[in-house]
């Protein structure tokens, strides 16, 4: 039985008791009941509004799923691939604190802020900005 057919069936049982319509209580009751009623039906709106939305979370996922597969990785994030890099474009060695994996990146994935660990999977921050590292590439007794 439902939440309203439970309700109405409240209400019906206080119509059915016969009560002095001029008695306080039996005023009370039917305000009661009316009540009941009413709340009733807000929770069956507000159930449909939740299902809306939750088709609507899950056309936006499948949506950002399907984007996320055009561009290969999430925004800010970068997966990296160590064999795949040549010695030249390693700049960074980076060891991930979860697994001690050491990885080495390019001025690109470095700045990117984000990374993926590629032994564990590990999202790492590394929060360094394309001015900090010119900045480190312009002190003295730097490589370049």
């Amino acid at each position: 039985m439902q939440i309203s057919e439970k309700a109405a069936y409240v209400k019906g049982l206080i119509e059915g008791l016969e009560l002095d319509p001029k008695d306080k209580q039996t005023k009370v009751f039917k305000v009661i009941a009316d009540l009941l009623c009413e709340m009733a039906e807000e929770i069956k709106d507000l159930g449909q509004c939740y299902d809306d939305v939750c088709d609507q979370v899950d056309g936006i996922s499948e949506d950002l799923a399907g984007v996320e597969d055009l561009i290969g990785n999430v925004p800010g994030e970068v997966d990296y691939d160590n064999d795949a890099m040549s010695h030249s474009d390693m700049a960074y060695e980076v060891t991930c604190p979860t697994c001690n994996e050491t990885s080495y990146l390019n001025e690109d994935a470095l700045t990117a802020g984000v990374i993926k660990c590629p032994a564990c999977g590990e999202l790492l921050e590394l929060g360094y900005s394309e001015d900090e590292l010119d900045d480190a590439d312009d002190e003295p007794g730097s490589d370049e």
